[in-house]
């Protein structure tokens, strides 16, 4: 009976993942999405152009991509206790001091600091890798629930923000999102967070305690996936494909997701009306984000993330067309479903192609040519509008640029087992 009971407790690795989404909601305030609603509150308040309020959300996304594979092998190594509770502790300060700001250099160096260490040891490295570690048969829920929490968050965060700017200025907005990283995300990091299932006598997805013996060892090993090192990786050409649709495919999304707001009041709608439509967007990505997770454990990941980028294609073709408060609705609404699967499906492919021992390690590597994506994206988009006063050319351009990923995706294809990994006395016993 004490057996039973034991078995029914809720698994330990669904803690890991809270902890993990709520760093994630909570440095949402550092994303594109959620600074593309203080764009113009900067540019009207400091008559800085957007290109050059842009320009610092590209610097601190490339640089956190730069840092990225440090962080992951800290991860990797250490784990993530305490690596997400003093970057929670830093993130906190860096929020501070976004409200003490007057020079457009001192916003670079703020924000940057404050986008490196939120992406490697609160919303992207840390938890992910903790996702991976804790989770395999339902991995692609968990990290579909992990990607989720970022849309999620700036949705959540902007509506509270846009709440807050109209009695009480952006500044606040700061200060807020400060207390609530202390106290909601590096407190229970501190207390809750543990490396992997196997500290906790624990294995993967859950299950009773395990008896860690070289003989059960060899066992979970033989029955789990092959784990590649960093090197290994990086010398598959399915590796290189994958990079390649990360970045066209994140250009595409950031381009238009952080321009979303400038666009539509650009067109006549209301400003309130467009953070409304951007809060939709971030929500249907969130859910996005979790569907595609559900259906990468039925479906190929490989055919999923192709999908996604067809989908997008097709609603960027809609946007051009659109005029109306309801066209910019039902666009948000599609483009978070279809748009935000992307990072959920990159993810899982990685974690599925080449296992969790060096995930940190590997996601570390692919993160700086995600960043590239993800920070040149809006860079392009401000550019573009600086030059031409509209976004319509772009768009089309975009459209190219989502059938060419869907390609990359679909050409990379899961790589055959490295040759140690196969020849390993231990899995031909």
């Amino acid at each position: 009976m004490k057996q039973e009971k034991k078995q029914t407790k809720i698994f330990y690795g669904w803690y890991i993942l809270a902890i993990g989404m709520v760093g994630s909601i909570l440095g949402a305030g550092t994303s594109n999405l959620f600074m593309s609603i203080m764009l113009k509150p900067l540019t009207e308040e400091f008559g800085w152009s957007r290109t050059a309020v842009t320009g610092a959300i590209t610097t601190g996304t490339i640089l956190a991509g730069l840092v990225s594979l440090p962080f992951g092998k800290l991860v990797d190594r250490y784990g993530t206790r305490w690596l997400t509770s003093l970057g929670a502790v830093v993130a906190a300060g860096m929020y501070v001091l976004m409200t003490k700001f007057v020079e457009l250099w001192q916003f670079y160096v703020v924000f940057v600091m404050a986008r490196v260490i939120s992406m490697g040891a609160v919303t992207n490295i840390a938890p992910r890798t903790a996702a991976v570690n804790w989770f395999r048969r339902y991995r692609g829920r968990a990290l579909g629930l992990l990607s989720m929490a970022t849309p999620l968050g700036a949705s959540m965060l902007a509506m509270i923000a846009q709440f807050i700017m109209q009695d009480h200025g952006w500044r606040t907005v700061f200060l807020v999102f400060a207390l609530a990283m202390l106290f909601l995300q590096a407190l229970p990091a501190a207390l809750i967070l543990r490396r992997r299932p196997e500290d906790l006598g624990l294995v993967p997805d859950g299950g009773p305690s395990v008896d860690v013996t070289p003989a059960s060892s060899l066992k979970r090993a033989d029955e789990e996936e092959s784990d590649w090192t960093l090197s290994e990786a990086i010398r598959t050409p399915t590796m290189w494909l994958l990079i390649a649709a990360i970045i066209v495919g994140l250009i595409v999304n950031t381009g238009i997701g952080f321009h979303l707001v400038a666009y539509y009041t650009d067109i006549g709608i209301a400003p309130s009306i467009a953070v409304g439509a951007l809060s939709l967007y971030a929500f249907t990505g969130a859910l996005g984000n979790i569907i595609w997770g559900f259906l990468s454990e039925r479906f190929s990941e490989r055919f999923l993330a192709s999908v996604v980028m067809v989908l997008t294609a097709a609603t960027i073709l809609y946007l051009q067309s659109v005029r109306t408060i309801t066209g910019a609705f039902i666009f948000a609404a599609l483009f978070g479903l279809t748009s935000r699967g992307e990072g959920t499906l990159v993810n899982i492919i990685l974690a599925q192609y080449y296992g969790r021992s060096s995930y940190g390690a590997i996601n570390g590597f692919v993160m700086p040519f995600h960043n590239l994506g993800l920070g040149f994206g809006p860079l392009i988009s401000s550019v573009s509008f600086d030059l031409t006063g509209s976004y319509q050319t772009l768009f089309s351009v975009f459209i190219g640029a989502s059938m060419i990923a869907a390609v990359l995706f679909w050409l990379s294809k899961k790589p055959t087992l490295p040759v140690r990994n196969t020849s390993s006395p231990l899995l031909q016993r």
